[in-house]
């Protein structure tokens, strides 16, 4: 009875290599600014089966967040910053912080529906940040075809 309760160790294996290889995979598509969440193939086929127009869409609506991320004339990018740049004083820090990594889903509109990160460390700049990426729509639709999140790395500089 108890060989049908536990797996076997090759059943166990492969189900914890699955999953991790998942989390690598899409890692690294972030990492290496893919810009999409990799799907669950093996690990060779993750990085080829991107298509380019989804790598395009990526880079179109990272460089929309940049730019409404350096908006001077939004309250929530000033605070944001302010808040951000005020806890590299505090922690005396003397190097712009690590890009942040969102998950962004988008609708067919091109409006984003969803966004999820790590913490930056207070709820206001956690809202600030959420608020600016989804306050307006991306100016196209992602391809109908894309697999959702996508998986971007947005720097957070402070040139306001």
């Amino acid at each position: 009875m108890q060989a049908m309760t536990q797996p076997t160790s090759s059943s166990s294996a492969a189900a914890r290599r699955g999953p991790f290889w998942r989390r690598l995979g899409s890692t690294l598509a972030g990492v290496l600014g893919l810009g999409l969440a990799a799907a669950p193939l093996p690990p060779a086929q993750a990085q080829a089966a991107v298509p380019q127009h989804w790598i395009s869409y990526a880079q179109l609506a990272s460089g929309q967040f940049q730019s409404w991320l350096s908006d001077p004339e939004n309250a929530a990018v000033v605070r944001l910053h302010e808040r951000l740049q005020q806890r590299m004083l505090d922690e005396q820090r003397n190097t712009p912080p690590e890009p942040v990594v969102v998950r962004v889903w988008v609708a067919a509109t091109g409006q984003v529906e969803r966004v999820e990160f790590d913490t930056l460390g207070d709820a206001q700049s956690d809202a600030d940040l959420r608020g600016v990426l989804s306050a307006q729509p991306l100016s196209e639709p992602p391809p109908r075809d894309m697999r959702q999140p996508m998986v971007l790395r947005l720097k957070l500089d402070f040139a306001v």
